[in-house]
């Protein structure tokens, strides 16, 4: 695939993206990082003395507490619960970075277990750039403290405090600096670790270097990438949508009522369990969200033993889809950042890390050569014990003439 290493390249992302592999990947790890959540959010409002039913009728699958009056100790298990997730998206995204970067590559096939095993790797590191970020704001803000306390001390205070305003402001310049690259780096570190193969201190490097040295491109690149990311969303649902409308017209002629029944159930239980991103999506698509999402309230039906089970059934693949419009969204969203990132190196430091040596892929060439040495000997000590039989048959034969 030909790059332009310019703004260009970003609108190849949804083409990247709209493939199973990728898909599969993000909506993988988008279903593991929910089910984590899932539980822990459940568990604190729990704590804080809702019950399950009551929480389930209220927030269906995405049970949220801001708003809510809730114990420290739930919001303390809530936090974990989010950060959990948070970090299971963060890995997910870097396996997804590095498929993309493997596809730019020409290297097919590249698996995504491969990538996960990948992103796995850099698990430390993506923890280690993020605690690294967190002691340089911590390091700022209990500064700040400390010089507010010292404030505090008759005469001596104001007077020092009030000498040190101009380090002061620009030291909360800086800090506001730092804040930003850590924002952005939530979107750019899965680029870097999979596309540079670096640490963590490499990546909070390049986080910097790349918001210093290039904040307007990064920033026309990344908003390209969030609107591709949205068109995709919608480019996705619709496609599935229509998808669905000829299979329930088909089938509906078919099993008639009976299907009709099934249907009309899993769609009321799904409307349920989406209910709480109802909202978001209005906000966003406005009076186009008919056109992706449900166009109008659907009511629960009786259905027989069987039929409920096949309710069940339909409703948890016709969720699964809809994951998977996220999963294709959020694997467009990071063939962008993987693009522009790619991009904005190249004009930064004049190299092309497509054509830089990928240490992943040096260890298995060579492990596929040591293997490959392997299965070479293998015969060759099999003949051995051949080629022997033969030299003592021949010597055998050359004594018995020599007695002869």
């Amino acid at each position: 695939m030909r790059m332009y290493f310019d703004f260009r390249d970003v609108f190849k992302a949804p083409r990247i993206a709209f493939s199973f592999q990728r898909i599969w990947t993000n909506t993988l790890g988008i279903i593991l990082a929910g089910i984590i959540y899932l539980l822990i959010a459940y568990l604190a409002l729990m704590i804080n003395g809702a019950s399950f039913q009551e929480i389930f009728a209220r927030s269906g699958f995405f049970p949220f507490p801001m708003g809510k009056s809730m114990s420290l100790l739930a919001w303390i298990v809530w936090g974990i619960g989010a950060i959990l997730s948070g970090l299971v998206i963060l890995v997910t995204n870097t396996a997804v970075a590095r498929l993309v970067y493997m596809q730019l590559r020409n290297e097919f096939f590249y698996s995504w277990r491969q990538a996960f095993r990948f992103a796995f790797k850099k698990f430390l590191s993506i923890i280690g750039a993020y605690f690294t970020f967190i002691f340089m704001i911590a390091f700022f803000v209990v500064g700040a403290l400390v010089m507010g306390i010292i404030g505090r001390i008759p005469a001596i205070g104001e007077w020092l405090n009030a000498l040190l305003t101009i380090p002061y402001v620009l030291a909360g310049v800086l800090l506001a600096f730092i804040v930003l690259v850590t924002v952005v780096s939530i979107l750019i570190i899965p680029a870097i670790l999979a596309t540079m193969d670096e640490d963590a201190l490499g990546g909070v490097f390049q986080s910097f270097s790349i918001v210093y040295n290039q904040p307007w491109r990064l920033a026309i690149y990344s908003v390209l990438a969030g609107i591709l990311e949205l068109l995709a969303f919608a480019f996705y649902a619709g496609m599935l949508k229509v998808g669905y409308r000829v299979f329930a017209l088909l089938f509906e002629v078919g099993m008639g009522e009976k299907f009709y029944r099934i249907a009309e159930n899993s769609l009321a239980w799904l409307q349920h369990i989406l209910q709480p991103l109802e909202g978001a999506l209005f906000t966003i698509w406005g009076t186009w969200t008919p056109y992706l999402y449900f166009s109008h309230p659907h009511a629960t039906m009786a259905l027989s033993g069987t039929e409920a089970i096949a309710a069940v059934i339909v409703t948890f693949f016709l969720g699964l889809l809809g994951v998977s419009v996220v999963g294709f969204a959020e694997a467009t969203g990071n063939a962008g950042m993987t693009l522009t990132f790619l991009a904005l190196y190249k004009k930064q430091e004049d190299e092309n890390l497509l054509e830089r040596e990928d240490d992943e892929l040096k260890e298995e060439e060579e492990e596929e050569s040591e293997q490959q040495s392997r299965n070479d000997e293998e015969p060759a000590e099999a003949e051995k014990p051949e080629d022997e039989t033969e030299t003592s048959a021949a010597t055998d034969e050359n004594e018995e003439k020599e007695e002869s």
